[in-house]
Formats: C-alpha cells, structure tokens, sequence
C-alpha cells in the first residue's frame, strides 16, 4: 500500500516565482533608491561645470594682471589636440638665453581641462567670432588689450565670461540670472570731464 504525499506550498521546491507583492516592494526600494542617487550624480557634474567656468574667469582676470603689470607679452591659448586652455608668456629659455624668446606656458597658471559635458560654445575677440577649436589671443606690447568673451554651455550651465578692454575685473554672465552690473571705463580728458569736481 502505497501513501500519498502531501502537498506542501510553503516548501522551497514548490515556490518558482515571486509574488506580486514581493515585485512592487523591489520596485519601490529601486525607485527610492534611484531619487536619491541620481540628483547627487547631476548636481556634482554642474557643480563642477560651474566650477570650471569660474576656473576660466580666474585665468582671464590673471592674463589682464599679467598684460597691465608685467613686461612681457601673455597670450590665452587652447590647445587643439586636448582642448586645455593655457596661459602662455613670451619667454627666453633659461638653457640657452642668447635664443630668440618663444611662447612658454605660465609657471604659475595650470592649464584648465573643461570637464566632460562641457563645451566652449562661443569665443569673441573685440567682439569678433573665432573659432572655439584652437585660438590664441594675444596681447600687443605698449597697446590695449582685446576684450575676450568665451561662452561655456553644458550640464544646464550657459555662462558668458567677458574681460573688458580696459578693465582687469573679470564678470561672469549666466543666461538664467540677470547680468551684472558692469562699469564702462570713460577717458575724462577725452570726454572733456578732466575739470571735473570729484
């Protein structure tokens, strides 16, 4: 005589599927997951984006340091196999000083490297487009300095950084805020305002 067995469906064997249940809370716990991780991972790529446009600002306030106080000619260059922007002085090699002086990157400027996701839309020289590729901007010894303005778009940053001609102070222009306020620089002897109480 033979005895049938019992049928138990809380026995591993018997369970080969997930219930309903056990689907929704997974879910839940990844969506819950995935709102708190994913805001973090967006907001350290602006965080950086921004912090990379206030990288390049810095760098075009010293190149207007070094061309009003310094003697020697500096240019703002972007490197077209790496896209690095570079500050350049026109330099004599310490080895050999009889040489005729050459570009040379700045001791104490490092390059910038634009993170990923950031792109350098748009670049004016004295309000003239050149191309974002590669360029050199250069100061002229004994005259004025070109007014530069390079606009930085990505990771929902669209910033303008602009150094006036005449101006060392370096202002940044975001397209979602309004623009700051900036000072015109005016000759007094050319406007005819040099008699002019203070």
């Amino acid at each position: 005589m033979t005895r049938a067995r019992r049928h138990n469906p809380t026995s591993p064997a018997s369970r080969a599927a997930f219930t309903m249940v056990e689907l929704i809370v997974v879910v839940v716990v990844l969506a819950i997951a995935a709102a708190a991780i994913v805001p973090r991972f967006t907001g350290t790529a602006t965080q950086e984006s921004s912090n990379a446009v206030d990288q390049v600002a810095e760098l075009l306030r010293l190149f207007a340091y070094r061309q009003s106080l310094g003697s020697q000619q500096v240019a703002l260059w972007r490197d077209g196999n790496d896209g690095r922007i570079h500050l350049l002085v026109m330099d004599a090699d310490p080895a050999d000083p009889d040489a005729p002086p050459e570009w040379r990157p700045d001791r104490f400027a490092a390059p910038i490297a634009l993170p990923t996701g950031l792109e350098l839309a748009e670049i004016r020289k004295d309000d003239q487009r050149i191309d974002p590729a590669e360029w050199t901007i250069a100061s002229v010894p004994g005259g004025e300095r070109p007014k530069v303005e390079i606009r930085l778009v990505g990771h929902g940053i669209d910033s303008t950084v602009v150094l006036p001609t005449a101006s060392p102070s370096v202002f940044r222009v975001d397209a979602d805020k309004p623009e700051p306020f900036a000072r015109d620089v005016i000759d007094l002897d050319q406007a005819g305002r040099d008699r002019e109480p203070w």
